[in-house]
């Protein structure tokens, strides 16, 4: 009876700790492989990982149309045929403030976010990111004129955002580092995720953020 009471008391403590390395937090600057089970929209997506954790996973550095707008359904179906019921690699980049991880998806060896901003059915954040395959890829899109960069086509509000973003000149004002206590990410006071609810503890220069065990928010600083 003990020996089973210890054993039962082992596996709920293995079960644990395999559960509490899986939260979004504990993927941020790893690799790790999944199954696409649904797709939310365009750039949401939730999967199973191998341990057969469910996770809601946002795409890195896009940004589609939201539900109402121009081509809403055509990107929330061109990522579903993407990726749905696939294998997929991931690499975490950062936890946004609705707890899901943002990830870089890699699927049938193509970059997902590449693919649905070369498709013309997505913007990225270039107040937060750079990313010059992004920018190419977006490029490519606007030459070909392909999805709401087509001739007459009614874009999504994430295209007026851009050029407003891109007109704008960065703040100067803002100084300093914001730390994310439960992922372990730093960010720019700047970034979009710096507002967080975990993200509270401050630090005047990169050096000293990495130096108490942070990392750089990878959608935004990078490396």
């Amino acid at each position: 009876m003990l020996q089973r009471l210890a054993w039962s008391a082992a596996f709920l403590a293995l079960t644990l700790v395999t559960l509490h390395a899986q939260r979004p937090s504990d993927l941020v600057n790893k690799q790790v492989t999944a199954r696409v089970l649904t797709v939310i929209d365009g750039d949401t997506v939730d999967v199973r990982l191998s341990s057969g954790r469910r996770m809601r996973v946002r795409l890195h550095g896009v940004d589609t149309p939201e539900s109402g707008e121009p081509l809403f359904q055509g990107a929330t179906r061109f990522t579903r045929v993407l990726m749905f019921s696939k294998d997929v690699a991931m690499t975490g980049k950062d936890v946004d403030v609705y707890g899901r991880l943002v990830a870089r998806i890699v699927v049938d060896g193509k970059d997902a976010s590449e693919s649905i901003i070369a498709a013309g059915l997505a913007c990225t954040y270039h107040r937060y990111i750079v990313d010059p395959a992004l920018d190419a890829a977006l490029d490519r899109a606007k030459a070909a004129k392909l999805g709401f960069w087509a001739a007459g086509a009614r874009q999504p509000a994430c295209v007026l955002r851009e050029a407003q973003a891109r007109s704008t000149p960065p703040p100067t004002t803002a100084s300093g580092f914001i730390g994310n206590v439960s992922s372990k990410v730093y960010h720019l006071p700047t970034c979009r995720n710096a507002s967080c609810g975990n993200c509270t503890r401050t630090f005047a220069t990169r050096a000293a953020a990495e130096a108490a065990g942070f990392k750089p928010a990878g959608d935004c600083i990078g490396r």
